[in-house]
């Protein structure tokens, strides 16, 4: 009995957490499509951002690999709050779109002049009929994630209106041999840093 009691409990703990987001990425997505989102730009260490980002994902990442290569001192302008929700949202997806065990890497460069972060896993990758309709509102492709019936795919479009927004890339990529690579850009702050 307070075994389903603890369950019931969980359930209804995952799924507050869940709405709380449906409804903060409707917010933010409709705040930014009207103009009523303000970005606040400020100059960020990538590894701290990253760091932080990783303080905020879903308490299911036990179950994974979760590692990060970023190299240092790469410094970008952006506004953090924004950032830190695309991280937290790719993270969030690699979590839930792939096996138990797998394997999720956070890099940060810097590349072509510009601060370059990607969210990789070792799933079972998109298909390619999927690809092309990932970034669009409201698309979830047929999925058969246990809680596929809830996911409102605006956690994408949000990640690229809210890089779009900074003038950078939002990209999916495969990642050999088999699973996702999602990169995104920023602007490369013109502070420079002494080394």
């Amino acid at each position: 009995m307070r075994l389903q009691r603890h369950q019931i409990y969980t359930d209804i703990y995952d799924d507050s957490e869940w709405l709380i987001g449906v409804v903060e990425n409707l917010l933010s997505i409709t705040r930014l499509n009207d103009g009523r989102l303000k970005i606040k730009f400020t100059d960020q260490l990538l590894d701290e951002v990253i760091a932080e980002s990783l303080r905020h994902i879903s308490r299911k990442h036990d179950e994974y690999k979760i590692v990060t290569d970023c190299e240092e001192l790469v410094l970008a302008r952006m506004d953090v709050r924004l950032i830190i929700q695309v991280l937290v949202n790719l993270i969030d997806n690699a979590i839930k779109y792939t096996p138990p065990g797998s394997v999720i890497c956070i890099r940060g460069i810097k590349a072509d002049g510009k601060a370059q972060i990607s969210v990789e896993d070792n799933g079972p990758g998109i298909p390619e009929e999927m690809k092309p309709h990932i970034f669009e509102m409201f698309y979830t492709g047929k999925t058969t994630i246990a809680d596929s019936h809830r996911s409102l795919g605006l956690g994408l479009a949000l990640c690229r209106s809210i890089i779009e927004a900074h003038d950078g890339t939002l990209v999916l990529t495969d990642h050999a041999p088999h699973g996702c690579n999602f990169t995104f850009t920023l602007p490369l702050s013109e502070v420079t840093l002494n080394e």
